[in-house]
């Protein structure tokens, strides 16, 4: 099927309706370009999608800006930092694991923190925590629940920046145990050594905490959850996974993987 086909239907129209509201009007023109060429065989380009959308009046709710994060370390321990990942090929699930903390403001709660970890080849948030501090104890125990979970071999890369809680003996003393090694984003780095986190926490405010009344700590609670169990891990499309989303890769690479009888 061809867009020429359905210009003069209201077909089209309907599916890139469709389309955008099952997105919850996150999804802009080229996403809904890929989804309609791969997943209703219909043959149209972006910019004839940005056309219909521009027609029917609606656009992706995404906003453009989003604050960034200042890091600052002490000469004293500059000898802690390490990235190993900054030129490594990572090829697999469960080779590379980065983590951040992010702030989540409610209306009457006051602010909490969001530690999460996530599969740098699948771009799956394999865990998370919603705490009332940023302390070591928080990001050991929301790290505990991604092992228990997925049962990584020894040797897995944990990157992170260089806050003071991935610096601490704590921490450090926690990897060691399980035989993990620990990267740091490099002294006076940009943004894209942890670009994995740093586009989650965009899309996680951009695309839906900013569209939501965040009231208490149980409504954060409910749509982060609902962002990321219910929308970001089994059904957000990433262009950089082949637009399939963090479990629809994961499976599609265990199934290719699997030695056949």
């Amino acid at each position: 099927m061809n867009f020429s086909s359905l210009k003069d239907s209201s077909s089209f129209f309907n599916l890139i309706i469709k389309i955008y509201s099952q997105s919850n009007g996150i999804y802009g023109s080229p996403k809904i370009t890929s989804i309609l060429n791969n997943h209703y065989n219909i043959s149209c380009s972006v910019s004839k999608v940005s056309r219909a959308m521009a027609l029917l009046g609606i656009k992706s709710i995404v906003s453009s800006s989003f604050p960034k994060k200042i890091s600052r370390i002490t000469s004293k321990e500059k000898s802690l930092i390490v990235n190993l990942i900054k030129d490594l090929d990572i090829s697999h699930i469960n080779q590379v694991w980065t983590t951040d903390i992010t702030y989540i403001k409610t209306s009457f709660d006051g602010t909490f923190y969001l530690i999460s970890f996530i599969d740098y080849f699948s771009k799956k948030v394999v865990a998370w925590g919603l705490f009332e501090n940023q302390k070591t104890d928080k990001i050991i125990s929301v790290l505990n629940k991604a092992i228990i979970k997925r049962n990584p071999n020894p040797g897995l890369i944990i990157h992170s920046d260089k806050g003071a809680q991935f610096r601490s003996k704590e921490y450090r003393k926690f990897l060691s145990k399980h035989n993990f090694v620990f990267s740091y984003t490099s002294l006076n780095h940009s943004c894209d050594e942890n670009a994995a986190q740093e586009s989650f926490h965009s899309l996680l405010k951009k695309e839906w905490l900013y569209q939501k009344k965040l009231y208490t700590f149980h409504d954060a609670y409910r749509e982060i959850f609902n962002y990321i169990d219910g929308f970001y891990n089994p059904i957000r499309i990433h262009s950089s996974l082949g637009y399939v989303s963090p479990i629809v890769f994961e499976n599609n690479f265990f199934n290719s993987n699997t030695p056949s009888n």
